[in-house]
């Protein structure tokens, strides 16, 4: 029988390459279809792997459209797509409009084009470093998992920043994880300008509540969301931080030129510089808690100086556990660069909180 009717785990070879990333490998000549029925008969093997490792790299595959790509992930893995923006399955055109007219209201932002419902194309390489986050971590209902397949490398640098989310937390000062253990991370926007009333209509159906000030611009507040998680598999708790933030954004760029030298000039993150976003602490009752720029300082130091710098290579399919992982793109150059991303697995971080 061929490989591809007797898919077994012995036809990969596995090293673990990073504390959190484990490169699977074909042994020799494999086909994504192959892979596909690889992880088709050892799904809970897989699934198991990326609660305690974070990051499962299966490199040298070499996907050859963005369809094979969502059959790795769904018929493969057997992952739900859930994007955390779309999560109401909406046409890509309509979600790329959607996404377009947020960041006009909201300012200006990541743009990311929808290549269908589920599938992202990530936007463009910047001369600045993003602020770490996690998927949709601005609320609670995000994705648990993030799969991204490289189908162009940028020409120079522009790497995805990675880091373990619970070892930030477990090395943070003990009276800081006693903080941000009872802490709820709240965000809210001012719009960048004054609302309509289309806007009205389309905001009723977004998870904002809206607050149309005197000068005609909205104040849009989200649901506070735990500041830290538990990974439902191994109990591991992980900060949880969304750093786009106008508010945090000098403190986070100040971080990553001091864990990055040697780069160039590295901008502050336009994403953030561009939203009137605020990124507050607050308790249960939604009273206002005490976030110093000195702890602030802190926790984006200890992100950048863990972090891993995912060089990719064509045809790299990566799967990310999004409660453990934190990400971020670093500074480089686009050129030709496409990566695609699926988030999947609606999680609910409020059934987690630690």
């Amino acid at each position: 029988m061929t490989a591809a009717f007797n898919p077994t785990l012995d036809q990969l070879d596995s090293t673990d390459s990073h504390d959190f990333i484990t490169v699977f490998s074909p042994k020799t000549s494999c086909s994504t279809a192959t892979l596909i029925h690889i992880l088709q008969a050892n799904r809970h093997y897989f699934i198991e792997k990326i609660a305690q490792r974070g990051v499962l790299l299966f490199r040298g595959f070499t996907p050859c459209s963005t369809e094979e790509f969502h059959q790795l992930v769904t018929q493969g893995l057997g992952l739900e797509p859930w994007n955390s923006f779309n999560n109401n399955n909406m046409p890509a055109f309509i979600a790329s409009w959607l996404r377009k007219y947020s960041e006009g209201l909201l300012g200006s932002g990541d743009y990311r084009r929808y290549l269908d419902k589920n599938t992202v194309q990530l936007g463009p390489v910047e001369s600045s470093i993003q602020g770490p986050h996690v998927e949709g971590g601005v609320r609670s209902e995000r994705s648990r998992y993030l799969a991204l397949c490289c189908f162009e490398p940028a020409p120079y640098l522009a790497e995805t920043g990675m880091v373990d989310l619970g070892q930030v937390y477990r090395e943070l000062p003990g009276k800081m994880q006693e903080k941000y253990n009872k802490a709820w991370n709240r965000f809210y926007y001012i719009s960048q300008r004054k609302v309509g009333l289309l806007d009205k209509i389309l905001l009723k159906r977004s998870p904002f509540t809206m607050l149309v000030r005197p000068d005609g611009k909205a104040h849009l507040a989200l649901a506070p969301c735990p500041a830290v998680c538990r990974v439902p598999e191994t109990g591991e708790l992980c900060i949880q931080p969304w750093a786009f933030a106008k508010n945090t954004n000098e403190i986070s760029h100040a971080a990553a030129v001091q864990a990055f030298p040697n780069r160039g000039d590295i901008n502050k993150d336009s994403t953030a510089d561009g939203m009137n976003l605020t990124w507050e602490l607050c308790d249960a009752k939604g009273h206002s808690v005490e976030w110093s720029t000195t702890e602030q300082r802190q926790l984006f130091d200890s992100i950048f100086n863990k972090a891993y710098l995912m060089n990719w290579q064509k045809g790299d399919i990566a799967l990310v556990d999004n409660i453990k992982i934190g990400h971020w793109r670093m500074n480089g150059e686009q050129g030709n660069r496409k990566l695609v991303q699926i988030q999947a697995n609606a999680f609910d971080a409020n059934q987690f909180q630690a």
